[in-house]
């Protein structure tokens, strides 16, 4: 009877152990979504609260989704967790400046869950961030016609978008998109802004003041709106109103390198007497972007207004070992070699600006008065002719034209690009003497000089 009696308990214990390990798993489940959950909501903060994905809380998402998938190991929560668990890892990275760790984890992340917007956008913003534009423009445009993306990755993944279309030089087609983007989220301080840059690139400086003010009042504490509200100022040649919307930028922001930055440009404009505080400014925005070549380019430019070439060209250097497709560093590089007498060096960079970026018309000009300098009239030619093109209003690229013209004997040839010189600037003596020489007639070159000397007045 005893030993019935304990086979009784003992059937009834081991019947009760599924049902106990089933309530296991579900609280185990309901916990692995909660974690997955808090992973998750950290990668979806507004666009306000982290404007780069770096800026993202990406240890919280880490430690949710590392919890979600050791607690449901094998179900399809942890399966996702486990993809956005590198994702999360790849923002770390990104935030170290450490691109090739952040290409593997989101190369990881893509592999286990390709169509995920999350794991999407990680892989157009490290693409982007290695310098593969066009690939990561496909990218964030294919996440902009991809139905039932989250709120906050669309937003991310737009202003990118809008941001990579200006750097490329195609405002035009930014403005469709960030207009599409502000009548979604026309409360989105970020949103804002790129809308003011597009319509800023666009020439619709009024559409620009108003969207920078619209941000402004959206984020009082933001200093992004100032800042570009000072461009805007000193686009219209307004710098003492540019130096007092970037004071009030700093106010509100000390820290940010992009107002530090820009105050620093403004200051060196304001004259000699300004030079220390704007040199104090540009050093300071590199400390606060270590990573951002501009800075340095301002320092470099700095350099070069104060005569300093061998500090233009480390500064330069500098500048493009953070950005090497950068065409305004490569390009007054080659401008700080010539001044050195480093011949060969400028000829180099001016050539692999022009390769980099074929519209740096000040890139044109240098590679050929480069060779003009170095007797190579017939090379030069082809090089000034682009630059001519380029700078339609720049005086210095039609008057090599015409030095190189001359020493070819195409008299006509020269002639009409010193009329063009002059075109562009009548104050130009030199082109006026060329031109003067290269006519037959005594009363005409009287005429030509007179004219010159007569408009420098």
């Amino acid at each position: 009877m005893k030993r019935k009696a304990f086979l009784l308990v003992t059937t009834a214990v081991a019947l009760a152990i599924p049902p106990a390990a089933m309530a296991v798993r579900w609280r185990d489940a309901q916990r692995a979504g909660d974690a997955f959950a808090q992973g998750e909501a950290a990668l979806s903060a507004p666009l306000e609260r982290a404007p780069t994905p770096e800026s993202l809380d990406w240890h919280r998402a880490e430690e949710g989704f590392a919890r979600a998938r050791t607690l449901d190991p094998g179900g399809d929560a942890a399966h996702r967790a486990d993809a956005l668990y590198h994702v999360a890892r790849a923002y770390e990275s990104l935030s170290r400046g450490e691109l090739v760790l952040a290409q593997t984890e989101s190369t990881t992340a893509a592999r286990m869950l390709p169509d995920d917007p999350h794991v999407k956008f990680a892989v157009a913003v490290v693409t982007l961030r290695r310098g593969d534009a066009a690939r990561a423009e496909r990218l964030f445009d294919a996440l902009d016609h991809t139905p039932d993306v989250p709120a906050p990755v669309r937003a991310r993944a737009g202003v990118h978008h809008a941001d990579v279309l200006l750097d490329a030089g195609r405002a035009h087609d930014a403005l469709g998109l960030v207009e599409q983007l502000d009548r979604s989220f026309h409360q989105s301080a970020p949103v804002a802004n790129r809308v003011g840059l597009v319509r800023a690139a666009v020439g619709d400086t009024e559409g620009a003041l108003a969207a920078f003010e619209h941000a402004r009042s959206l984020d009082p504490r933001d200093a992004t709106p100032l800042v570009n509200l000072a461009r805007l100022a000193r686009s219209r040649g307004e710098t003492a109103n540019a130096r007092t919307l970037l004071e009030q930028a700093l106010a509100v922001d000390e820290h940010s390198g992009e107002a530090w930055l820009a105050y620093g440009v403004v200051l060196s404009e304001l004259g000699a007497s300004q030079s220390v505080a704007a040199r104090a400014a540009v050093q300071r925005a590199a400390r606060l972007r270590p990573d951002d070549a501009e800075p340095w380019v301002a320092q470099g430019d700095l350099d070069l207004r104060e005569s300093h070439w061998t500090q233009a060209i480390e500064s330069f250097r500098e500048a493009l070992q953070r950005n090497p497709a950068h065409a305004g560093a490569r390009t007054n590089l080659g401008v700080a070699l010539a001044r050195t007498g480093d011949r060969a060096g400028a000829m180099r960079a001016f050539h692999e600006a022009t390769e980099r970026a074929p519209n740096t018309g000040a890139a044109w000009n240098g590679l050929g008065a480069m060779r003009l300098a170095a007797g190579d009239a017939a090379g030069a030619v082809g090089p000034l002719q682009q630059a001519s093109a380029l700078l339609p209003e720049d005086p210095n690229p039609a008057l090599n034209l015409g030095l190189a013209l001359l020493r070819l004997q195409r008299w006509n040839d020269a002639a009409n690009a010193f009329r063009e010189t002059l075109r562009r600037d009548p104050t130009n003596e030199r082109a006026a003497e060329h031109l003067a020489m290269l006519q037959p007639d005594a009363t005409e070159r009287a005429r030509i000089l007179a004219g010159a000397r007569l408009a420098r007045r």
